[in-house]
């Protein structure tokens, strides 16, 4: 797979290039190799500035939709990366689970490895939807992948409408098994949370109320959904929990009523059997968060932003860092975190900010999202950053 730079960005500095220099063209800002970035906008003549967020090519194909990724690093240092290839961001005619490896931080990526492929048949799609990838405490890699069928598509009152499937390796991400259905409802699944205790806890939502699902021998047998997180006026959803270090549990989420509001947690302090909230956060307007704990003890959550109302739709992409302090605090007021824009789409048509991330190095991260940009349907893009960015 050929890797194309992008060029650095950083938001600072992009403001900076319009107020300063008006270098950025009715075409946007130009994109080109790494010796593109910008030498000309500068605060002091003959002064260059370097842009600290690296964005590339992964995947692109402009006759695909290609969205919706998850990043994992195994143990020993591969990437894998899944994401969903279909006609469009609803999927109505295919949809196709993808897998690619990099064995060098990302810099280049194997070719395409389908797991599973549908099609329409006699009108209705049965759509795999958005999936995540994980390496587990046994060393085994899981993909999870919400499917429902399309007509109807989501929104159906019975939550029995959808179901979660696995796919597993043993030799991180050559081969893989399943699908293997699991009784897990739900659409917009999380990982894997792994308890201490063995357990397995894995989050999926369904009508604007998020649900937590249990099972006790490695996902063979599953409990009934529990609720999580849920409020009259609210509409919350596609959840992303955090083990802290301490033990307890902190699940983010997207708020989708459209009005703005910012990604909400809840708190548990007993292994997921309860929880406390929803609270809101500082990360305003933002959907579908991916939260993880950094090598320093941080919490950083990526994120679209999408403030709502009649305008464009998903034109940005945030990272945002906070103290594990700050991710236990339920007042707004007491909490404290850095957001740092990772990407804009100037597209007329934008649709981006379903992200994935993992930390190569301590303190330096890699990051992957859809976006359609400059591109006539969505691509996959990655990008490097590190936490002194912030």
């Amino acid at each position: 797979m050929t890797r194309k730079h992008l060029g650095s960005i950083s938001a600072i500095v992009l403001l900076a290039a319009v107020c300063l220099a008006g270098r950025i063209s009715g075409d946007g800002l130009s994109q080109g190799d790494d010796s593109a970035v910008c030498a000309e906008v500068c605060p002091k003549a003959g002064e260059r500035i370097e842009m600290p967020i690296q964005r590339f090519t992964i995947s692109r194909d402009d006759s695909i939709y290609e969205c919706f990724p998850g990043l994992t690093r195994c143990r020993n240092g591969r990437l894998i990366l899944v994401y969903r290839e279909s006609d469009s961001h609803v999927a109505r005619e295919y949809a196709r689970i993808i897998v690619r490896t990099s064995d060098d931080e990302g810099k280049s990526w194997s070719d395409r490895k389908v797991l599973v492929a549908t099609e329409k048949a006699d009108g209705v799609l049965r759509k795999y939807n958005c999936p995540k990838v994980q390496q587990l405490k046994d060393g085994r890699v899981l993909i999870v992948c919400d499917v429902f069928l399309t007509p109807p598509g989501e929104g159906r009152s019975d939550i029995k409408y959808s179901h979660l499937e696995l796919f597993t390796s043993r030799d991180n991400g050559d081969t893989w098994t399943g699908p293997k259905a699991v009784d897990v409802s739900g659409i917009m699944p999380d990982e894997v949370v792994e308890l201490d205790n063995g357990d397995w806890l894995l989050a999926t939502h369904h009508l604007g109320v998020q649900y937590v699902t249990r099972s006790a021998d490695g996902g063979e047998h599953w409990d009934p959904p529990v609720t999580l997180a849920s409020r009259k006026g609210l509409k919350l959803c596609e959840a992303s929990i955090v083990k802290m270090p301490g033990g307890e549990l902190v699940c983010y989420m997207r708020e989708n009523s459209g009005k703005g509001l910012p990604i909400y947690k809840s708190i548990s302090t007993d292994a997921g059997r309860t929880w406390k909230g929803p609270f809101e956060t500082l990360m305003g307007a933002g959907h579908r968060p991916v939260a993880h704990l950094t090598r320093s003890g941080k919490v950083l959550i990526t994120y679209r932003h999408h403030p709502g109302g009649s305008g464009a739709w998903a034109k940005n992409t945030f990272a945002y860092l906070e103290s594990a302090q700050s991710a236990l605090e339920t007042d707004r007021a007491k909490q404290s975190g850095i957001v740092l824009p990772l990407d804009h789409d100037r597209s007329p048509h934008s649709d981006s900010g379903y992200t994935g991330w993992v930390e190569i190095e301590p303190g330096h991260f890699l990051a992957v999202n859809y976006i359609l940009d400059d591109a006539p349907k969505a691509q996959i893009r990655g990008y490097r950053f590190h936490e002194s960015d912030f």
